[in-house]
């Protein structure tokens, strides 16, 4: 088993180090190569959640607490689902991102884990494919708001982290709250890597295009709070 998590540990690197390839081939307009990458970055993966499959089966089989052998492999099998559903939604297969994200999300949601990634991006990616409104996800945005706030004020690690105040700033944007928003985004901006404000603001215009193109009536409130991320950013680099 050690030597089992050992490879997936070197997998979910790959598929980061093919995740970042594709994203500086992107944005240098060499898209043939981005594609390439980002696919190259679903093979490890899914290789990932095989050597997991068997670890999957237990931890869907067993009830919280979840018995400590099996915490790693689920920190695992979170991380794989996550990162599939990043390098999908940049191949614009978002069908497949969401169902990716989803299975993220359960596990997230059954073990009650600090990490809401899949669980913020579930509700993004179903706002991309147009399967539903925002005023149909607002009570998962509420709770998910909710628990990430806690969870912020309970652990000081994860506060020093950066991205649960980007997950809270994206609730809060979708939501339509721009100043609970841009005081979150201020904090994510402070704590976070250079660039990872900005992917943050080309996935919510992203989701603001298609809410506009399905007549989504809550769509400019989801503006406005672009609005505040892209104030915060200026700010930060005067």
């Amino acid at each position: 088993m050690v030597d089992q998590m050992e490879r997936v540990k070197e997998l979910q690197l790959s598929a980061k180090a093919y995740r970042k390839k594709g994203d500086a081939m992107r944005k240098l307009g060499r898209e043939d190569p981005a594609l390439e990458a980002y696919r190259a970055g679903i093979v490890v993966l899914d290789e990932s959640v095989e050597l997991l499959r068997t670890a999957k089966e237990q931890i869907d089989a067993a009830s919280p607490p979840l018995p400590g052998e099996l915490e790693e492999p689920l920190h695992e099998l979170v991380e794989a689902f996550g990162t599939r559903g990043g390098l999908l939604q940049r191949l614009k297969r978002i069908k497949e991102a969401s169902k990716s994200y989803a299975e993220g999300a359960t596990l997230e949601k059954r073990f009650s884990l600090p990490s809401t990634y899949n669980r913020l991006n579930a509700v993004k990616s179903l706002l991309l494919a147009g399967e539903s409104t925002l005023r149909q996800l607002e009570p998962q945005l509420l709770d998910l708001a909710a628990h990430i706030d806690a969870n912020l004020r309970a652990d000081k690690g994860l506060s020093d982290s950066g991205w649960a105040w980007a997950d809270l700033g994206d609730c809060m944007a979708l939501l339509g709250k721009p100043d609970e928003a841009r005081r979150a985004y201020s904090s994510f901006i402070a704590k976070a890597e250079i660039k990872s404000p900005e992917r943050t603001l080309d996935v919510l215009k992203e989701i603001a295009a298609k809410l506009e193109q399905a007549g989504d009536t809550d769509a400019p409130r989801l503006q406005a709070a672009i609005g505040a991320l892209q104030s915060a950013l200026l700010s930060s680099n005067p």
